[in-house]
């Protein structure tokens, strides 16, 4: 049956600018933010473990007596907030309940590591304004990234955001003396607090968060239309072969003309014997299993032998051999696609006929010769097809099976050229037959019953 191939791709493309997905893209959707998760995650455990090494090699700068040891603490709260994110990841109970409270909860951890280096180091509460660990916070905003998910890059951030106001005020009310300064120079050499360089610092913690946010918004759009485009392919897949669905998304259907390419190639035409009579005795659903079963035993065999499906006509199926992709042997492989179906064909009948089922028999036409193959319709109404003299000529051959009482003919030009491409098979002529629809005699070769 006919395949309308732009109305189908225009509809795929719509959907990457649709809100709603279709269930099959919204479940690869779900699986790439899986996947996702579980990268944050090891790459969150892996920074942990790095900085535990370094820290474990580096000597000390503090006193053996602190009160607090703040890093040791911080990356032990820190992977086990990752720990529990993996399990929960792994067994599929993670929520986005979840992911949001250990994005707020990761973020929380590092701020204690800073508020706690002013007691690790014995210092005034304004000393940990100064630690180096504050770039961690764009490091831990910027790994949201890898979700793919804005807000969580916008949740980051703003924790980060809160939890520097917090600290910033409680280095305020308890800094000892005035621990304000508005010297530069003064809050670099001291532990006085600037507020135009905390200022900066809340201002660098928001405008990073508000550029990865629109980076990653513009970003997502791309991964989703990457997705969709993915599934594009995999829905094209079920009503093409895959060399013609990848032509198609491919293709600018902005002008089809032209979208064409003519080829040396062999058609195949395989049609099931009676099915017309059989189809009026047998319910709808024993057709439906038979068309099914018929369907499944030949295409195979076709794809096996480097040959196309172009289309399906009730119970006849067209191949093609070189016309989708060029093929130096396409007549020997036809010839042997239609060796093999018959084969099976012949397993098919004697498993039916032990179940007591009809057993129609299949019959073959075969043609070679240069077909056009590409883009038919009227602009509106397009399909991937092959026209030609050596598909009217395949599709003629397997109706004059029944006169010459045979399962498959072809012309004995198709069959030298088969032969010269490598095919070892002797098979009968008869020469000089009159086919119907055909002009002048021509010497066939058969496929005997």
């Amino acid at each position: 049956m006919s395949t309308h191939t732009q109305s189908f791709v225009s509809m795929l493309r719509r959907r990457t600018h649709t809100v709603m997905w279709p269930a099959r893209v919204q479940r690869e959707l779900e699986r790439e933010q899986y996947r996702s998760e579980l990268l944050v995650t090891a790459v969150q455990l892996l920074i942990a473990a790095v900085l535990a090494v370094l820290y474990a090699l580096t000597p000390p700068g503090f006193s053996p007596d602190a009160p607090l040891r703040a890093v040791p603490l911080g990356l032990t709260l820190f992977a086990i907030a990752a720990l529990i994110r993996l399990y929960l990841a792994v067994t599929d109970q993670l929520q986005r309940w979840m992911v949001g409270t250990t994005v707020v909860i990761e973020m929380a951890v590092l701020m204690f590591v800073i508020w706690a280096y002013h007691l690790q180091y014995e210092q005034p509460a304004p000393f940990y304004l100064k630690c180096t660990e504050f770039a961690y916070v764009f490091i831990l905003i910027a790994l949201r990234t890898l979700r793919f998910e804005p807000v969580w890059v916008v949740l980051s951030g703003l924790t980060a955001a809160a939890g520097w106001l917090v600290l910033l005020a409680y280095a305020l009310t308890h800094g000892q003396g005035n621990p304000v300064t508005w010297d530069y120079v003064t809050s670099l050499r001291s532990t006085q607090i600037h507020l135009g360089g905390e200022f900066d610092k809340l201002l660098a913690i928001l405008l990073t968060t508000a550029v990865l946010a629109l980076a990653l918004t513009r970003a997502r759009s791309f991964v989703v239309k990457s997705v969709s485009g993915q599934q594009a392919v995999v829905d094209l897949s079920m009503f093409f072969d895959d060399p013609v669905a990848d032509r198609i998304t491919r293709s600018e259907f902005t002008d089809v003309h032209g979208q064409a390419e003519v080829r040396d190639a062999t058609i195949v035409f395989f049609d099931m014997r009676g099915f017309t009579e059989a189809s009026r005795s047998l319910s709808v659903a024993d057709v439906i299993v038979l068309l099914r079963e018929y369907q499944r035993l030949i295409v195979p065999v076709i794809r096996k032998h480097g040959g196309s499906i172009d289309k399906f006509l009730g119970d006849g199926i067209l191949a093609s051999f070189g016309a989708v992709a060029p093929d130096v042997k396409h007549a020997a492989n036809a010839l042997r696609a239609v060796d093999a179906a018959l084969h099976a064909v012949d397993g098919w009948r004697a498993a039916r006929l032990q179940c007591g089922r009809r057993t129609p028999d299949v019959g073959a036409g075969i043609a070679s010769g240069p077909v056009l193959f590409g883009i038919v319709g009227d602009g509106k109404r397009l399909e991937y097809t092959v026209i030609g003299d050596a598909v009217n000529l395949a599709a003629k051959l397997e109706k004059h099976n029944k006169v010459e009482r045979t399962r498959a003919t072809a012309p004995h030009a198709t069959y030298a050229h088969a032969v010269s491409q490598g095919y070892a098979v002797t098979r009968p002529t008869r020469s000089a037959r009159s086919v119907v629809g055909v002009t002048g005699e021509v010497d066939l070769v058969v496929w005997a019953s």
